[in-house]
C-alpha cells in the first residue's frame, strides 16, 4: 500500500517525464525507491496520481529518475475564500517556519515583506528557500495545491501600488478588538478574500500602519499579552485557516 507521505512533485508535461533534481534524491537517496516501483505524484495544481518509476540512472554525483502517469489518484478543490498572508522577513528561519505552518493551515498566497524596522534583507535565495519549505509542506501535508509566494521589498509601496480585492482584512494589534469577533461577523456575510497582516520583531511603523488602515485594514487583537512576531502570524493563520470548515 502505497504511502501518503511520500509524493513526489513533477513538472513535466504529458504522461511521462523526468523528476525535478531534488525530487529525484529524495525518491532514490532517502525513500530508497526502485525502478518498477509505483509512487504518488502530484502537480501542484490540485492532481495526484498513481505513477511508476521508469528508469533510474545515475553517473556520478547526477541523479536522472523518469517516472510514467498511470491513473488519476485524486482531485483537490480549492475552497471557496481565499486567505492571502502578508509575513514579514524574520530573522533566522522563522519566516521558513510560518510559510511551512501556513501551507499547512491551508493559505493560498504568501507575501513576504520588508518594512522599516525590518532586519533581514530579500533576496532570490530567501524566495528560493521559501518555495523549497512549501513544496515539502504541501507534500507532507497532502494538500495539493502550490502555494504563490511573493517576496516584496517594501510593504508601504506594496500596499499603495497593489489592488486588493475586496474581503476581510485583519492587522494583528494589542490595541484591536478581539479578532476572533471579526471571524464571527464575517461569517454571517462571507467574502471570497481573507488578508492577514502581522508585523516585524521590531513591529510596524506608524506610516505602515496607516498605510494598512487606509487599505481597509482592522486592527485586531490575539492575546491579553505581548506575541512575538512569528507567534503572532501563527495565531491569525490558525485561526483563518479554522473558519475554511465551516465556510
Amino acid at each position: 500500500m502505497l504511502k501518503g507521505g511520500n509524493r513526489f512533485y513533477f513538472a513535466f508535461q504529458g504522461e511521462r517525464g523526468v523528476l525535478p533534481e531534488k525530487e529525484a534524491h529524495h525518491l532514490v537517496r532517502v525513500c530508497r525507491k526502485k525502478k518498477g516501483e509505483e509512487i504518488l505524484l502530484i502537480d501542484g495544481k490540485g492532481r495526484e496520481y498513481l505513477g511508476k518509476i521508469v528508469e533510474i540512472n545515475e553517473k556520478g554525483k547526477s541523479l536522472k529518475v523518469e517516472v510514467e502517469i498511470l491513473t488519476l489518484h485524486r482531485v483537490e478543490t480549492l475552497p471557496p475564500i481565499e486567505i492571502i498572508s502578508f509575513i514579514p522577513l524574520l530573522k533566522g528561519d522563522k519566516t521558513e517556519f510560518l510559510i511551512e505552518k501556513g501551507v499547512e493551515l491551508g493559505i493560498h498566497k504568501f507575501i513576504i515583506y520588508s518594512s522599516t524596522f525590518t532586519i533581514p534583507s530579500p533576496s532570490p535565495q530567501k524566495l528560493e528557500r521559501f518555495k523549497e519549505k512549501a513544496l515539502s509542506a504541501m507534500k507532507q501535508s497532502g494538500r495539493l495545491f502550490f502555494p504563490e509566494i511573493e517576496l516584496t521589498r517594501d510593504l508601504v509601496t506594496y500596499l499603495r501600488e497593489t489592488p486588493l480585492k475586496e474581503g476581510l482584512k485583519l492587522l494583528a494589534s494589542p490595541d484591536g478588538k478581539p479578532c476572533i469577533l471579526e471571524f464571527l461577523e464575517f461569517t454571517k456575510n462571507p467574502q471570497a478574500k481573507i488578508y492577514l497582516l502581522s508585523g516585524p520583531e521590531g513591529g510596524l511603523s506608524e506610516e505602515e500602519i496607516n498605510e494598512a488602515l487606509n487599505k481597509g485594514f482592522v486592527k485586531v487583537s490575539l492575546s491579553p499579552y505581548v506575541l512575538r512576531s512569528e507567534t503572532a502570524a501563527f495565531a491569525l493563520m490558525s485561526l483563518a485557516g479554522e473558519l475554511l470548515l465551516y465556510l
